[in-house]
This record gives structure tokens, sequence and C-alpha cells, in this order.
């Protein structure tokens, strides 16, 4: 064999030789991976994420609440007697429009009268003034004298401003304490929405008004009297058809967790209509100016005071009590117990999103 043939052969060899350690290589990484760190140490698996960690900084945060629902006329408001009577008079007859405290109808009650006193007949001269003659006279007939009736009127006004709709009792007809004798038929709105029960707190402040968008209807204006919860419901529902339910109220009673209702009054001069779609905008506050801001994610309680898990030097974290403000839902102002720039977990320790996989263990505070 030439010198050229067993080189050509020797150089075939030494590829074949080179193209099996890689492969082997390759091989080896794909199945089994590197058992050393970057130091050289042995990597141990432990099955954990590291924590998440984030950043405070300083921001402004604008507490803007919206809320859809719907516009929906008030319902009709009883009229009824405090006392047992007869309807004596109409201040107010039905159709009339009338302002809430003008009067509406007039009750006559009856009172017991005082008890009859009975008199001693006038003695007359020459005669006996008893009936055995024994000159005794407690012997002697007395007819009382009928006593007078008694009347008292009570006026009652309006409780509503509306109209009056049909009296439920006739003049001089019956009238029972607390009986409904006649309903004012409101001619005021109320943009009605629900909020969950969260919200309620970025609500804290209590405002009491609120931007009213309807798409295709007048231009954005501010309702008053806002309410929140039970004086919300109570606004809606009272006197309302038996049976008959709002959109988006539950059908049992006492349940909870659905939610809070939330209304506020539309101004006469708009023109609405019942049933119509709105937006309520409800501006609950602001920061002033550049505040500490941190993800709502990172504090246990949201309310006044609350604490988050400081990442030390050495990566611990360390749970801190901090003083809370304003929250938008996503951003929550720290008011102190925490300076911008320092590293917090982005997670409440024991959260879903942790991922420490503790939640069913450890508690993660109450708002």
């Amino acid at each position: 064999m030439s010198k050229t043939a067993v080189r050509r052969v020797l150089f075939k060899s030494f590829w074949a030789v080179i193209g099996l350690v890689i492969a082997v290589s390759l091989f080896k990484l794909a199945f089994a991976g590197s058992t050393q760190d970057a130091d050289g140490a042995p990597l141990t698996p432990t099955g954990q994420i590291p924590a998440e960690e984030v950043v405070a900084e300083k921001g402004t945060i604008s507490n803007s609440l919206t809320v859809d629902g719907t516009i929906v006329i008030d319902k009709p408001v009883s009229a009824t007697s405090s006392m047992t009577g007869v309807l004596a008079h109409r201040f107010a007859e039905t159709g009339a429009r009338v302002k809430k405290g003008d009067k509406l109808f007039q009750v006559r009650a009856e009172e017991e009268p005082a008890e009859p006193v009975e008199e001693e007949p006038a003695e007359e001269p020459g005669k006996v003034d008893d009936a055995t003659g024994d000159g005794d006279r407690d012997d002697a007939p007395v007819e009382p004298s009928a006593p007078k009736p008694v009347y008292h009127w009570y006026t009652v006004v309006a409780p509503a401003t509306g109209v009056v709709g049909n009296y439920a009792v006739d003049m001089m007809g019956e009238v029972a304490e607390d009986g409904v004798v006649v309903s004012i038929r409101p001619t005021t709105f109320r943009a009605v929405g629900a909020i969950s029960p969260l919200d309620r707190y970025r609500l804290a402040t209590d405002p009491d008004t609120a931007t009213v968008t309807i798409e295709g209807g007048p231009k954005p204006f501010t309702c008053t009297d806002l309410s929140i919860g039970d004086a919300a419901t109570e606004t809606i529902t009272d006197d309302a058809p038996e049976g008959e339910m709002m959109e988006g109220e539950s059908g049992t009673e006492g349940e909870s967790g659905a939610g809070a209702r939330i209304s506020c009054l539309v101004p006469e001069k708009v023109t609405v209509f019942d049933g119509l779609t709105m937006t309520m905008t409800i501006d609950a506050g602001k920061s002033d100016g550049d505040v500490v801001t941190i993800p709502v994610t990172a504090v246990t309680g949201l309310v006044r005071d609350g604490s988050v898990w400081v990442v030390g030097e050495d990566g611990t974290p360390t749970e801190q009590p901090v003083k809370l403000g304003v929250t938008d839902g996503k951003l929550v102002e720290v008011t102190s117990g925490l300076k911008a720039g320092d590293s917090v977990l982005r997670y409440v320790p024991g959260s879903k999103e942790s991922g420490d996989g503790m939640s069913e263990e450890m508690p993660v505070g109450e708002m």
C-alpha cells in the first residue's frame, strides 16, 4: 500500500473518532445535563423557583373607579296614615304634581270621650226628689248626659317629589293606622351599578358625587347623593312590586359575596330614560405629588396598615410593617415604612402567585 493511501485511511479514521467523541458529549449533555455549577460545585436539584422581587418607586396614584350600570327610575313611595280614622280631605288630587313635604290629605280621628259625669237633679220646692218617698235621694234614677265625640285632624305630607297616584280610600272612607292611602310616582332617576366588596375599600373616603356617561346620550354629567351598600339598595328597592327584581340582583335572600349596590341621583335638568346603559366614574382620591408605590400583590392588608417583605443584602426577606394610602387597584401608596429603591417580594409569601407552596398553611392576613 502506498504512503498516500495510508495517510488517507488515517485521516478518515481521525475524523471518525472526533465525530464519535462529539456525538457522545452531545448525548450526555442532552440527557444527563451538567452536575456542577459555575464554581465547580455539585448541583443539587431543589424544585423551587426563586422569589421574584420588585423595587419601590416614586409615582402618582389616581384612585378612579369605573362602574357599569343602568339608569333606573325611582320606585313609587307610599303615603300612609299614622292614625286610624276616615279620609276627611284631599289637598292634592290624583295626577297632581307635588314636592316632598307638600300637603297630601287629612285624616279625621275620633278619640274616646271622657267618662260622663252623673248630675244630681235639682230639687224643686214641694216635691219629693226620690223614688220611694223616704227622703233618700240615692235611689232616684238619674239619666247621664250623652258624651260628645272628640275629633282630631292629622295632615299627611308627600314623602317624595312626583305625581300623585290613585287613592286607595274614598272620601270619608275608613283609614287604618299605617295603611297605604296613596302612592307618589317619582319623576327622578338614579344611576345604579354594582361594585365588588373589595372595591368598597377604595371608596373609604366616602365620595358623594360621580360622573355618569351615557353613550349616544347627553354629555357626561355629575350625579349627586352617592349611596353605597344597604343605603343604595333601600333607595331602589323599597315599595317595589312583589316578585320584581332589578338587573343583576341575586334571587337568594341574605346571599352575600355578589357585590354591593351603588347609586347616585341624576339631576332633574338632564334628560334620561329608564333602562339606559351607563358608565359611572368615581373619583375617590389622588396622591399628592410623587409618592412611594409598590404593587398591591406585595402587601398584605390594603387599608391604612399593612406589611411587606423587604429583601436584605443577603437575599433574605424580612416582614416590615408599613402605612398605606391611596390605591388604584394595581399600585398602592406607602406613606411610611418603606423608601424608594427598597427591594421587596413582588408577591406576599403564602399567596398563590408566590409559588412557595404554602398557600394552604400560611395565612396572608386580613384586610
